[in-house]
């Protein structure tokens, strides 16, 4: 069992592959450049990387939950051969509003919840990743891991056996949403911008303005990064700080 660990929570669609519109098939998966090489510093700097991803497609009927797995495990395989696999990928497949039948829900696990970083934590300490296999008999597939654990289950756990160290972790997202659920759990956030994220800077910078160093006044994030490659250079001069 592990106890402190440094984690990088990581967002998937437009931070590490580009954005697809309920991406879930293989053949669509497009790796944005620099990926691999990014994740793979931050594994050999000793950090945990844990996906965590909302996935509403499932909710809405698009695609079934098999498909989230059969997808992570796909994307896991390239990046295991650039040395850059991630050690379990969480998700959320509720919608608030178009989710169909159980899938309809107000959950604690969509983004800017913290229900995934909680399980992921939960998890870690149970031993269940990133060694393969539940040290409990659960069975733990980590290429498509849901939440299980309530609000209040995490908080008591948390009382009694944190497993990450919290100053030490980060989030990294393309989206404000990504940022806030970080912040939410208590680590630091990278706004990149892939995806959505230039485009929300642009928009930060025009309406409320931007501090010395870049991030937006509200605190949104804390720190703005143009790539992966460029957040994992900015947490490896923070780490431990």
């Amino acid at each position: 069992m592990q106890h402190g660990a440094g984690v990088i929570f990581l967002d998937r669609d437009g931070t590490l592959n580009e954005e697809v519109n309920y991406l879930h098939r293989p053949e669509d998966l497009r790796i944005i450049p620099g990926t691999e090489q990014a994740l793979r510093r931050l594994k050999e700097a000793g950090f945990l990387l844990v996906a965590v991803t909302n996935q509403a497609g499932v909710g809405r009927g698009y695609y079934p939950e098999a498909d989230v797995s059969a997808f992570h495990r796909y994307f896991n395989g390239i990046l295991e051969k650039e040395g850059a696999a991630i050690d379990a990928f969480y998700y959320c497949p509720h919608h608030p509003e178009h989710g169909i039948g159980a899938y309809r829900k107000d959950c604690h696990c969509r983004k800017p919840e913290t229900g995934m970083f909680e399980q992921a934590e939960y998890d870690l300490a149970m031993g269940r990743w990133p060694v393969r296999g539940g040290a409990d008999g659960i069975s733990f597939d980590p290429y498509a891991v849901p939440v299980t654990i309530t609000a209040e289950e995490y908080a008591e756990y948390r009382r009694r056996m944190p497993a990450i160290d919290k100053t030490g972790s980060f989030m990294i997202g393309d989206k404000l949403i990504d940022t806030e659920a970080g912040h939410r759990f208590g680590v630091r956030s990278v706004l990149v911008g892939t995806g959505y994220g230039a485009e929300l800077r642009a928009k930060d910078a025009e309406t409320e303005g931007l501090c010395p160093d870049g991030t937006p006044k509200s605190g949104k994030y804390d720190y703005y990064a143009e790539n992966l490659m460029e957040a994992a250079d900015w947490i490896l001069t923070r780490a431990g700080s």
